[in-house]
């Protein structure tokens, strides 16, 4: 088990943002975390990468993560927030070498790495730009290959045991780098590394997830396979919106009622 979570809450302001939330993370899975906005879904992965101190309890790989150095926790998950917060006047290579910094590499295993991302990403182009001067959807991209480059390092005999957490990656992508993302979190899924993915379209969760959790008001409705909880009642329920699922050679998707 990659993760494991027990009955984790936290208020503000007397308001219960996340409410007595448990669930296990494993190894080879995705996991979409849907729900309205101000469902909890933000919180409950800033409170998986450690972020946000909650009542309960976190285990990752097997061990509190309050125990945790802040270089281990860089070595066993990695966190791209919704917006980058990034103000310094670093270029995109020197963004995405970042991701090499907590790992035992040499300085040319790190080129190495930087150079092969780069290229596996199609942003060339970008590298030597100020990362502070690219669009919302370039930012985007080199973040998600910074944070893919420090998951790639995670192996434990020859094989994934990372965490992979994205809060809504795809918000700012174009149609092309949807699909290029979608399918990277297959190959991280594939190596066995878990990710966590949180989304709004019901449509690309029900393709790409192989577990949803659905949130609403910081309570975990409910968890499980995508075709099992994605059903109309459970979207109706948490969204108050009435759709309708439609099955088509063995594909699923959603269409307002």
């Amino acid at each position: 088990m990659v993760m494991s979570l027990k009955q984790l809450s936290l208020e503000r302001n007397g308001k219960s943002v996340l409410n007595n939330i448990s669930g296990e993370l494993a190894g080879g899975k995705i996991i979409a975390l849907l729900g309205p906005n101000g469902a909890g879904k933000s919180t409950l992965i800033q409170a998986m990468a450690r972020l946000l101190a909650c009542e309960g309890s976190i285990e990752l790989q097997g061990k509190n993560i309050a125990t945790y150095s802040s270089q281990l926790i860089a070595q066993k998950l990695a966190y791209l927030p919704q917006h980058s917060q990034l103000q310094f006047p670093l270029e995109v290579e020197e963004v995405l070498s970042l991701a090499t910094l907590p790992f035992a590499l040499t300085k040319l295993q790190q080129r190495q790495q930087v150079k092969q991302v780069i290229s596996d990403w199609g942003i060339e182009t970008l590298a030597h730009k100020d990362f502070r001067q690219l669009s919302g959807g370039e930012q985007q991209r080199c973040q998600i290959a910074r944070t893919y480059l420090q998951l790639s390092n995670m192996k434990k005999a020859g094989r994934g045991c990372g965490l992979w957490l994205l809060d809504e990656p795809a918000s700012s992508l174009d149609l092309q780098h949807q699909k290029q993302l979608q399918a990277v979190c297959h190959r991280a899924a594939a190596e066995g590394h878990c990710v966590v993915i949180v989304l709004h379209d019901l449509n690309q969760a029900m393709r790409l997830a192989d577990e949803v959790w659905l949130l609403k008001d910081g309570e975990l409705v409910a968890q499980g396979e995508a075709k099992e909880v994605m059903t109309e009642a459970l979207i109706n329920q948490v969204f108050n919106v009435s759709v309708r699922r439609i099955e088509d050679q063995g594909d699923h998707f959603f269409v307002f009622s």
